[in-house]
Order: C-alpha cells, then structure tokens, then sequence
C-alpha cells in the first residue's frame, strides 16, 4: 500500500493479490480490518492510508503489538532509503531488493551501502549497477555489515580518508606561531 501512495496511484487490489500470492478475497479481508481499526478511509471512490486516531496513553502501553517483525521493518527501511536516495522504487526492483534481502541473505545495511556506493561511482544510479556491486560483495562473503567494515577495500564510502602528508613549509609555520604546542 505505501508502494501506491509513494508512486500517487489509487490501491490495485488485484496488484496486490499478485504480489502476496492470496486472492482478492484475502486481500478485501485485510483492507476491512485496517478500516475497522483506523489504518484506512475507504469513504469516497479510493481507499487512503491514514493514521488513526490516538489512544490514551495507558491503552497503547497495554497493548503492544509489533505489526512488522524486524526484516520486515529493515526492508521497509531499504525501501524508503532507496526512493529517498534513487527514485520511488517499481515493483521489479522492490522484487529484486526482496531477493537479495531473502534469498541471498544480505541486510538491509549492506544493501545501503552499495546503494551509497552506487550513487557515488556513477551519475545515473541503476538496479543493474546495484546488483553487481551486491555480486561482488557476496562472492567476498559478504552478507551483513559487520563483514563489510572487515573489508574496507570492497568499498569507497566507508574508507577512513588517509592522512595526507604536511608541507613541509606549512609546517615550519604552524611551529613558527605555535611553538608552545610542539616539543621540538
């Protein structure tokens, strides 16, 4: 649904059908339980996400109930990061980021990254240019972020910049005005 009010277009039920892999049936069923707890307004000719109303503070304490567990959560995280940082993703490239988050097992951080990494090698950001950084760094082993800091050579947005030599001449300076900070 946050796919449709990104791209402005009104909800496809039957799109949706397709994506999960339910009927339309399923997907009325669910669309009336987000309607009766106040997560759309399905009044008029579209149906619209919208916040419902809040609880007293002590009823929502109580009820604590997580809608998305924490991959869901981390790819729409990937997703938000992509349109911010690309463009709003299509649907074929929101299957792709599922895969590699799925299949191939690279979080959502690592996917960041080579987002990052995508969008400082080259002037037009695209998905063929993403896979084959994420190609890369899963032929390297890479899967999740820590694996990726031990391997600082596979990428240019996370290197520490190197220290540059000083001038020799800057730095006869620097002491000439500063002679109290340095033990010559």
């Amino acid at each position: 649904m946050a796919f449709f009010v990104q791209q402005n277009q009104p909800l496809d039920i039957k799109l949706i059908s397709e994506a999960m892999d339910i009927g339309q049936k399923e997907v009325n069923k669910a669309l009336t339980k987000l309607a009766d707890f106040g997560w759309i307004n399905d009044e008029g000719y579209e149906i619209r996400l919208c916040i419902p109303r809040q609880k007293p503070r002590e009823s929502l304490d109580e009820i604590n109930i997580e809608l998305l567990d924490p991959e869901q959560k981390g790819f729409e995280w990937l997703v938000n990061f992509w349109a911010n940082r690309v463009a709003p993703p299509t649907p074929e490239e929101m299957k792709k980021l599922l895969f590699w988050v799925e299949k191939k097992q690279v979080s959502h951080e690592v996917i960041a990254v080579a987002i990052e990494e995508m969008c400082a090698s080259i002037s037009q950001p695209n998905f063929g240019y993403l896979e084959g950084v994420l190609r890369n760094w899963v032929n390297e082993g890479v899967f999740n972020y820590d694996q990726l800091l031990d391997k600082p050579y596979l990428t240019k947005v996370l290197r520490q910049p190197e220290m540059t030599a000083i001038h020799p001449e800057a730095e006869r300076k620097w002491k000439e005005f500063f002679p109290d900070e340095f033990d010559s």
